[in-house]
């Protein structure tokens, strides 16, 4: 009679022992879940964040004037506004390939190069 009690006794003790690691392994499915959804609702609070202050600058005078600058073409009735092209090449290095002589290419005057940035239209 014993070993009845005994064997009904381990029958009952693994049923409750494993409906515990599945309760325990439940909850810790639970709780990862709410870390990863935490986490997913920080990222989207910061994009919010970043959005919101992106839509703060863009509707700024300063945004909408250089937006219209630059796309519209306009500028300020008392505003001169000057192109500026890009610089001239600096010189360049050549390299003679029997004797391996660095030679610069003669250096322009100044008066010269002010006279190609303001007459040169290349």
């Amino acid at each position: 009679m014993i070993i009845v009690y005994f064997v009904i006794g381990v029958f009952f003790a693994s049923i409750i022992s494993y409906s515990a690691v599945r309760e325990a392994y439940r909850n810790r499915k639970i709780e990862t879940d709410v870390e990863s959804l935490q986490q997913e609702a920080k990222r989207i609070q910061n994009e919010n964040d970043n959005l919101s202050k992106t839509i703060a600058f863009l509707e700024t005078p300063q945004y909408q004037e250089k937006t219209a600058k630059q796309k519209l073409n306009m500028q300020k009735p008392d505003e001169n506004v000057i192109v500026v092209k890009p610089g001239m090449e600096q010189p360049k290095i050549v390299t003679s390939p029997e004797n391996n002589e660095k030679k610069f290419l003669p250096e322009i005057p100044n008066y010269v190069k002010w006279l190609n940035f303001f007459f040169k239209y290349n």
